[in-house]
């Protein structure tokens, strides 16, 4: 068969799953550990547009798994030596299936873990020891730390964002653990998150380790992490992973973009921390955007920042002390700051950053400060309203009667709040609603 004809072309990794009856995280492992011949339309680009054809598949699949019989029909979901042995290559079938057996049965997956300081212990859903790390730390933090930043993302937890997670990143079939070191004591060996199979292997690990100048000042290398995600962002069916970090005592912070193998594939640096993140697609093109909030030091105020998630780099619009050398403007889709209330000022706050991101049924991004303010959004990034939790009444009521500020909540005031909303257009701030220009 001319390999160029229509019938032999496969345009995608679910074409080439569906013609031989498997998933596509198969696929993918038996692209990388078995050679599967798969082409890229733009080489050896692994984000890459993927194609195949079927003859050269069955090639490679009888080879592979030395089967005798002709190919099996195509587009089912049944795996295709299990056809051939149903045609008659049943002795090889099943020579490979007993070859395989004695991993099947061992193939025990982390699901769990306990910790023992120095030792991360993980363990099986069943609670059996799998493997042990010793991180080489007495003042690791204790099992409740990790339990409480443990898969997903929790308002209440130290970090909000996870600091554990088990999950596939890869698309190989087995749980791979991910661990972001925290300590109680000395925190300037943290900063680390560590990869590891499902044996226990470490397949790699990633520190922020830039040294940044920002006009006369210089922020040591020293950072922390604030959690992560797994997130895929390229639909391929692998998982990147999102990595805050921030300076240790200082305000650069780092917003790392991973690939399944733990290279650095987006980096985006802010002037003050960023606290949580979500997924979203707000602008209706299939596929999610990275919507993030936090605090801008120079602004004093909160930030509200969304990015094309493949597209992360560069830094935030800042000047003077806060615009750090080597670094290029930021591939943001927007960039907002929030302004700093009167109640923070009669607290003492330093800055009045943004805590808490939700995304509502209704299209609103609702974002909460460290003050109790509620700033919502929709989904063009215009401001809907502004409200008072109860705690910054509480504040407000306790500083006025104290003297500290004269203000009164009422409609004035909301209208205030909302005249400080600042937008990056690309080259000023402007309270007019408005993406930054490329």
């Amino acid at each position: 068969m001319n390999e160029f004809t229509k019938d032999n072309l496969l345009r995608s990794w679910k074409e080439i799953a569906a013609y031989l009856g498997c998933d596509v995280r198969t696929c993918h492992r038996w692209e990388d550990q078995r050679g599967m011949p798969v082409h890229r339309a733009e080489g050896s680009e692994t984000k890459s547009p993927v194609f195949a054809y079927k003859d050269e598949l069955d090639r490679w699949f009888q080879g592979t798994f030395k089967t005798t019989n002709g190919p099996a029909e195509t587009g089912g979901s049944v795996p295709r030596w299990v056809k051939w042995t149903a045609a008659g290559g049943g002795l090889v079938a099943i020579s490979v299936f007993f070859l395989f057996l004695p991993d099947i049965l061992s193939r025990r997956q982390p699901a769990d873990f306990r910790i023992e300081e120095p030792y991360f212990i993980a363990l099986d859903k069943q609670k059996r020891e799998l493997w042990r790390k010793d991180m080489g730390f007495e003042d690791l933090q204790s099992d409740a730390y990790y339990r409480g930043n443990f898969q997903v993302s929790h308002p209440d937890a130290p970090n909000i964002l996870p600091m554990l997670v088990m999950k596939d990143i890869n698309g190989d079939g087995d749980t791979e653990v991910l661990f972001a070191l925290a300590r109680v004591n000395d925190r300037t060996e943290e900063g680390t998150l560590f990869c590891w199979s499902r044996k226990g292997k470490e397949l790699w690990r990633f520190r922020t380790d830039r040294e940044l100048v920002c006009k006369t000042k210089i922020h040591s290398s020293d950072y922390r992490l604030a959690g992560f995600q797994c997130h895929d962002l390229d639909g391929d069916g692998r998982q990147e992973i999102i990595v805050e970090s921030f300076q240790s005592p200082d305000w650069p912070c780092q917003l790392a973009v991973l690939d399944p193998s733990g290279k650095m594939i987006g980096e985006f640096w802010n002037a003050g921390y960023l606290r949580e993140f979500r997924h979203h697609d707000i602008n209706g093109d299939g596929r999610d955007e990275l919507i993030v909030c936090g605090v801008n030091n120079e602004y004093r105020g909160g930030c509200l920042i969304v990015f094309d998630p493949l597209n992360i780099r560069g830094c935030s619009p800042q000047s003077g002390d806060f615009a750090c050398e080597g670094l290029e403007p930021g591939s943001m889709l927007y960039y907002i700051t929030t302004p700093y209330a009167d109640v923070s000022e009669g607290l003492r706050y330093k800055v009045d950053g943004l805590r808490l991101l939700d995304i509502s049924n209704s299209k609103w991004i609702r974002t909460t400060a460290a003050n109790g303010l509620i700033y919502d959004f929709d989904f063009e990034l215009r401001p809907i309203q502004v409200s008072y939790g109860h705690g910054y009444e509480m504040k407000h009521y306790e500083l006025r009667r104290a003297g500290a500020l004269t203000s009164v909540l009422g409609e004035e005031y909301r209208k205030s709040l909302l005249s400080g909303i600042r937008y990056w257009n690309g080259s000023d701030w402007t309270a007019e609603p408005s993406m930054v220009r490329r």
